[in-house]
């Protein structure tokens, strides 16, 4: 008994150092990983496992830290210009003025197939209709349509817009975002009130999510009866 609890604390021990190091390092989904920091991953899931064999914490606790310094110190080396290409990726125009450039397809690792794929995924369905066409360094496909092909905007038409900006969520799951109310410096008692007026009286079970736009207007979801 005793051995699995020792067992089960180095495993928390470098579960929670493990997970604060990866957290610290980046916010990116994998598919938007750099290389540096894909291989920092892998050999910080390998260091970190190593105690669970060895029973040496120290050597795990050490490996993490110098593996999180070097991915560190790689991702603030890749904002100098000149080491930005030789450390990350850089995007590549594979379309330009609808025309495919089939050697930039291959250096970025893309069969035609795959970058029809993409191009899909963007919502093109004709390589006509692209005036350009990048790679982007993430793995991404960003795609410019043709001026003709453009969406039609209000600008187009000279029409006045007004500022929408983004709603505000101040109710998740029936439990109420202090900080968001602090941000637009509002308390609870006028969002009571605010919910008083639409008939809500117990907004923890009848709220699923409440957001304020910045006209000032609440808009509510109500949770759905069994």
């Amino acid at each position: 008994m005793t051995d699995f609890l020792i067992y089960a604390i180095r495993v928390l021990i470098i579960y929670i150092f493990t997970f604060l190091a990866a957290r610290t390092l980046s916010r990116k989904a994998i598919a938007e990983m750099t290389s540096y920091e894909i291989a920092g991953i892998i050999l910080l899931s390998t260091v970190a496992s190593e105690t669970l064999a060895t029973r040496v914490i120290s050597h795990s606790v050490f490996g993490v830290g110098l593996i999180s310094l070097l991915i560190y110190t790689t991702s603030r080396l890749s904002l100098i210009d000149k080491l930005t290409p030789i450390l990350e990726h850089t995007p590549t125009i594979v379309l330009q003025n609808g025309q495919i450039d089939m050697s930039a397809l291959k250096k970025a690792g893309l069969s035609m197939n795959q970058f029809m794929g993409l191009l899909r995924q963007k919502g093109f369905d004709k390589i006509n209709d692209v005036e350009f066409a990048i790679f982007e360094p993430q793995g991404t496909l960003s795609a410019f349509p043709k001026s003709q092909y453009r969406p039609l905007e209000p600008r187009d038409l000279m029409i006045p817009t007004t500022y929408e900006g983004l709603t505000l969520p101040l109710i998740i799951d029936g439990a109420i975002i202090e900080r968001n109310l602090h941000h637009v410096k509002l308390d609870q008692s006028w969002l009571m009130k605010e919910l008083q007026k639409q008939g809500i009286m117990d907004y923890q079970k009848e709220i699923t999510l409440a957001e304020l736009d910045t006209q000032g207007n609440l808009i509510l979801s109500k949770k759905q009866e069994n």
